[in-house]
């Protein structure tokens, strides 16, 4: 049986936006933020962040920079709740922007491109039209229907938030709520 994901932005999602951020001790995660990737956890759904790092392609900042930052939002949501991500995907590319040809060039997994869903999808076997996104950005929601027209997506309150998402939350947690809430409803459904 394929398996379902939880698919979250980084920057403005799980932790604070603070620009191009290459220093990890730049992370403040959001509140509750650590108790809903627990709850997404608890759930069965595998946590996976997908994240434009277009600071690569600018020269701001480096890969391995990229792979810190994770790093350390990982460890600070296990150490605040316990929860824990399945994967980090980054598209460090940029369409114009820098002058290295290896990030400065078109690419779907830039969001709004939805290549960084599909390839966890392949990764992972997920069935990406069962899934959900949450992200504070119009992209994330396009990404999610790039991907998969079904996928139900979340957004939280930011300066890139169109209102275009299935669903307006709060914050991650509340987000978090609202899935659990979905997923019973979809097991009531399915009792014959």
């Amino acid at each position: 049986m394929a398996r379902r994901a939880v698919f979250l932005d980084r920057d403005g999602t799980i932790n604070r936006q603070v620009g191009y951020c290459g220093d990890p001790a730049m992370i403040e995660l959001l509140a509750g933020a650590a108790e809903a990737v627990r709850q997404f956890n608890e759930l069965g759904l595998l946590t996976i962040v997908v994240t434009n790092q277009s600071a690569v392609a600018r020269g701001l900042i480096t890969e391995d920079q990229v792979r810190r930052v994770n790093a350390e939002v990982a460890i600070q949501v296990a150490r605040a709740s316990g929860g824990r991500f399945d994967a980090f995907y980054y598209a460090p590319f940029h369409p114009s922007e820098g002058d290295n040809p290896r990030y400065t060039r078109d690419s779907d997994w830039r969001k709004p491109g939805g290549g960084m869903l599909r390839q966890a999808a392949t990764d992972f076997g997920l069935e990406l039209r069962r899934c959900f996104m949450v992200g504070d950005a119009d992209i994330d929601h396009l990404a999610a229907k790039d991907a998969s027209p079904e996928l139900i997506t979340f957004q939280v309150p930011s300066d890139y938030a169109g209102g275009n998402a299935d669903y307006d939350v709060h914050s991650l947690q509340e987000a978090s709520v609202k899935i659990t809430a979905l997923l019973g409803a979809m097991e009531d459904a399915s009792i014959p």
